[in-house]
C-alpha cells in the first residue's frame, strides 16, 4: 500500500515523539493532560482525576476571534480538526457539542510525517477560530478533536475552560438558539476495530459547519469500516438536548477571569436536533443554504514556550519568516494612519478590525486596537483584510484557505 512504509516509520517514531495537545485555550487541568489519543473510557475531554480543574478562565467575547495553538510534535502528518462547544461546565457522555469551526486537512500540522520531537515544540500550525456572534455570555466548554492522517486510526480530544462575554452588550438569543443550526462534533476511532477512518486521507467530515478551513493540497476521504459508525458517529451529539451556559460570579472582563471555577447551577435543557449547518463538504448530498463571507485572520505559530502562556484579549501577535512591507506612503488608496498612544489605536466600534496603515491591523477591543502586522503581500483596507497583489494567501508551516458555501481563498 501506498502509505505502508510511512505507517511503520510513524509506528516507530511515535514511541520516542510527544504526540499533540492543546496550548491556547488553556485546557483543563493542565499539568495532568497527556499528549496521546483517548480511550474509549476517556470520552469527552480525555477523563482522568482532575479533569476539570480550572487552570487558567479563558475569556473570549462573543464574536471574537481567537488564535487556537498547540504543543508537541508528533502531527502524523496532519488530518482534519473540529473546533466545538458545549454549554456544560463538565461534559459528560450525555453532552451535546456543537460545532463552530472544521478543518479539513493540514490540522494540527500539514508535515508529511512529524515534526522535530519536542514535547513542548510549538511548530504546529494555528487557527483563527471566531466565537458565535449571537451567543449568549456564560461559561462553556470548548474542545478540539482531531483524526490524525498517518499512523495508528486515533482519535484525540481536549477540552477548555471558556467564559463568554458579549463584544456589545448581552445576546438576545438563548444558547439553544444560538447553537442550534451548527452540527454535532463527529467522533471515529474510537476504537478503530469498531470505526474506523482510512490512513493516508484527510478525513472529510460529512457535516463540517458554516466555518470551513480546508488544507491546501488535502488528500480528502471519508472512508469509514466496521460496524460501529452508526453509533460512534453520533457520540458528539449526547443526548440530543443543550442547556444554558452557567453565570459566572462576576461579569465578563477583557483580561482573563479568576481561575477558580464557580459553582454549578442545574442548566434548563432544550431539545436540539442534529445539524449539518448552512456548508456542506464536497460530495454531501444535500445543497447548502447561503452562508456569509468571512475574511481569514492572519495565522502564525506562536511563541515557544514550555508552559501556556497568559493569554490576551486579542490574538496573539504573529511572527513570520521575514518582515512584513513597509508602508507605502505614497499609496493614496491607504487610509491616514490613525493617532496612536504607544501600543494604542483609539476606536469607536468594538469588535470591528482597524486598519493602522496598510500592513498593520487590530481588533478593536473597549476603544483600543493594539497593532498587528499583516501577513507578507496583504493590505488592511477600509476594515477589511485583503490581498495586496492576488489572491493567493501564504501560511507559515500550514497552507490553508478557508470555505464558505462556493466562495473559497485558493
Amino acid at each position: 500500500m501506498l502509505f505502508s512504509q510511512a505507517s511503520l516509520l510513524m509506528a516507530l517514531v511515535a514511541g520516542a515523539s510527544a504526540h499533540m495537545r492543546l496550548k491556547y485555550p488553556v485546557p483543563y487541568g493542565f499539568d495532568t493532560l497527556s499528549s496521546s489519543p483517548l480511550s474509549p473510557g476517556e470520552f469527552p475531554c480525555k477523563q482522568r482525576p482532575g479533569v476539570y480543574a480550572v487552570t487558567e478562565m479563558n475569556q473570549w467575547n462573543a464574536g471574537e476571534t481567537k488564535t487556537v495553538s498547540f504543543l508537541g510534535s508528533a502531527v502524523h502528518g496532519g488530518g482534519s480538526c473540529q473546533f466545538s462547544l458545549t454549554t456544560d461546565a463538565e461534559p459528560t457522555e450525555q453532552s451535546q457539542w456543537k460545532v463552530i469551526q472544521s478543518v479539513v486537512g493540514g490540522c494540527p500540522s500539514n508535515a508529511t510525517g512529524n515534526l522535530a520531537e519536542n514535547p513542548d515544540g510549538t511548530q504546529a500550525a494555528t487557527f483563527p477560530v471566531t466565537m458565535p456572534s449571537d451567543i449568549p455570555d456564560g461559561l462553556y466548554t470548548f474542545s478540539w478533536s482531531w483524526i490524525n492522517k498517518i499512523g495508528n486510526r486515533e482519535f484525540y480530544m481536549n477540552c477548555a475552560p471558556v467564559q463568554v462575554g458579549s463584544g456589545a452588550g448581552s445576546a438576545s438569543t438563548s444558547a439553544a438558539s444560538a447553537l442550534a443550526g451548527l452540527p454535532d462534533m463527529f467522533v471515529a476511532n474510537l476504537p478503530a476495530t469498531e470505526c474506523s477512518t482510512k490512513e493516508g486521507e484527510d478525513f472529510n467530515y460529512p457535516t463540517p459547519g458554516q466555518s470551513i478551513i480546508e488544507g491546501n493540497g488535502a488528500a480528502l476521504g471519508d472512508t469509514l469500516t466496521g460496524s460501529g459508525c452508526a453509533t460512534q458517529n453520533k457520540l458528539g451529539a449526547g443526548n440530543g438536548k443543550i442547556g444554558s451556559p452557567t453565570q459566572p460570579e462576576t461579569p465578563a472582563q477583557s483580561k482573563p477571569a479568576a481561575t477558580t471555577a464557580p459553582a454549578q447551577q442545574e442548566p434548563e435543557e432544550t431539545a436540539i436536533p442534529s445539524n449539518p449547518g448552512g456548508v456542506f463538504a464536497p460530495g454531501a448530498s444535500s445543497a447548502p443554504a447561503a452562508a456569509p463571507t468571512v475574511q481569514p485572520a492572519p495565522v502564525a505559530s506562536a511563541a515557544p514556550t514550555a508552559a501556556p502562556s497568559q493569554p490576551s484579549s486579542t490574538p496573539e501577535q504573529p511572527s513570520y519568516n521575514s518582515p512584513p512591507k513597509s508602508p507605502d506612503n505614497n499609496d493614496t488608496n491607504t487610509p491616514t494612519t490613525p493617532v496612536t498612544d504607544g501600543q494604542c489605536t483609539p476606536c469607536t466600534n468594538d469588535g470591528a478590525v482597524v486598519c493602522i496603515g496598510s500592513n498593520q491591523f487590530g481588533l478593536c477591543n473597549r476603544g483600543c486596537a493594539v497593532a498587528q502586522d499583516l501577513a507578507l503581500g496583504m493590505a488592511c483596507s477600509n476594515g477589511v483584510v485583503v490581498a495586496a497583489t492576488k489572491r493567493s494567501i501564504h501560511f507559515p508551516r500550514a497552507h490553508i484557505h478557508r470555505r464558505h458555501g462556493s466562495s473559497r481563498f485558493l
